[in-house]
């Protein structure tokens, strides 16, 4: 049975009118195959493992990979993870390769290198290559997709590809598009994953409240919550834990945020906390505001209006329903209330998933076009972000993950959309 990651990709090249799609950005690699190298997370000048996905359903799912790491696949097999290549074209990788096949009188086969090698006699086709550029060509060729409309998920691969006489002169087809579309409608399997990782996002945004307090200074609260992640699955985000919060670098921008990094923080500050990081695959994205001491009524009054906007924004949030129309609802609504420069309120919708903003809108998207939004449908997630930047009585922000289902948005936090910090 088709899995049906593959089946939406092989969709998407006949909506495209493609042949095949080659990919070699880590996060199509291990959303198409499974396959998850162990220097993913490393920054490197060239991708070294590839996948290829045609239309036509009788050409394999290939992946192509580095022969020094095909017992990566083994181990993923013990944990119980995915592995749908069906076909594997190996290659080397700097000398990892020779000193595999050295020979060490001492050394007896295991569980994962027997697995290894059983890949090796039902899924490996052709001889092991050089470097990844000849090993996908030859599998694109051997399986009659020279000269066929192929895309890329980077262009660089495919100038690589064209330096092969038998691809010279092919059009470049930009892939990533495609790929962000193919995924954007979640899987019932990674659904579930979406769904464990809701009681760690609120663990952890209920973790950074706590350790606000006067006295404390943001680095330390930002590297204590890092450790809370850390310790319950999370990999934080860059080197940090808050995307917004304190001010960084000495910079104090008003509009943002009314704390200071380098100050012990104090009572009456406002603290907006946001804890992103990754878990399962996939990502956590958590806004709630906080306040150190009593708010004033003033300010309470504003969050609860911003809190009421939200909630009825979130009741239009169903399959069929366009992100776009959030910003015009929600300022009516705050002009409606009296509140002061309700255009600084910013309301945007984008998909969670592989990658924290995963939205199925045509690059460039991380400019105005992408906010301007997409037709939702079912078993999307989506982030909807609510953040006012009003000047008056300060910033009021919340920021949750829903999956859309018939019956509109289903939430993965259940952290209150309350004001935190300690009274």
């Amino acid at each position: 049975m088709t899995d049906p990651r593959i089946a939406r990709i092989r969709a998407q090249l006949e909506q495209e009118g493609w042949d095949a799609i080659v990919l070699t950005n880590t996060h199509d690699v291990v959303y198409a195959t499974g396959y998850s190298s162990i220097m993913e997370y490393w920054t490197l000048q060239e991708p070294i493992c590839a996948a290829i996905i045609a239309r036509d359903p009788a050409i394999p799912v290939v992946l192509v990979l580095p022969e020094a790491n095909i017992a990566l696949l083994a181990v993923s097999a013990a944990s119980g993870q995915a592995d749908r290549a069906e076909e594997l074209r190996l290659t080397e990788l700097l000398t990892f390769c020779e000193m595999a096949r050295a020979n060490d009188p001492d050394a007896k086969p295991g569980a994962l290198a027997s697995a290894a090698m059983q890949m090796y006699g039902s899924r490996v086709r052709g001889k092991t290559r050089g470097n990844l550029l000849e090993g996908l060509i030859d599998a694109l060729a051997d399986h009659g997709l020279a000269g066929k409309k192929v895309a890329f998920d980077e262009l660089r691969v495919w100038l690589w590809v064209q330096r092969d006489k038998r691809f010279a002169g092919m059009a470049p087809l930009d892939g990533v598009d495609a790929m962000v579309r193919a995924r954007s409608v979640k899987t019932e399997e990674e659904l579930k994953a979406v769904r464990r990782s809701g009681p760690k996002a609120d663990a952890a945004i209920q973790f950074a409240a706590s350790q606000v307090r006067p006295g404390v200074v943001w680095t330390d609260l930002t590297l204590a919550v890092a450790g809370f992640m850390a310790a319950n699955g999370i990999t934080p985000v860059d080197e940090g834990t808050m995307l917004f919060g304190g001010s960084f670098a000495g910079e104090f921008i008003p509009e943002l945020f009314r704390t200071r990094h380098d100050r012990p923080l104090e009572r009456g500050q406002i603290v907006i906390l946001e804890t992103l990081g990754k878990t399962e695959g996939v990502w956590i994205d958590i806004n709630r505001t906080a306040v150190i001491g009593p708010p004033t009524r003033e300010y309470q009054a504003l969050h609860d209006t911003v809190r009421d906007c939200y909630l009825t924004l979130l009741e239009s949030v169903k399959p069929g329903f366009h992100t776009g129309r959030l910003a015009p609802m929600g300022h009516d609504y705050m002009r409606a209330r009296g509140v002061r420069a309700p255009e600084k309120m910013l309301i945007f919708a984008h998909g969670v998933g592989s990658m924290p903003v995963e939205s199925p809108v045509p690059g460039p998207s991380m400019g105005v076009e992408g906010a301007r939004g997409f037709l939702l449908e079912k078993n999307m997630v989506i982030s909807v972000d609510c953040l006012f930047f009003g000047a008056q009585h300060g910033p009021c922000h919340m920021e949750s993950v829903f999956i859309i289902s018939d019956h509109g948005a289903e939430s993965l936090y259940q952290t209150p959309l309350a004001l935190m910090g300690p009274r």
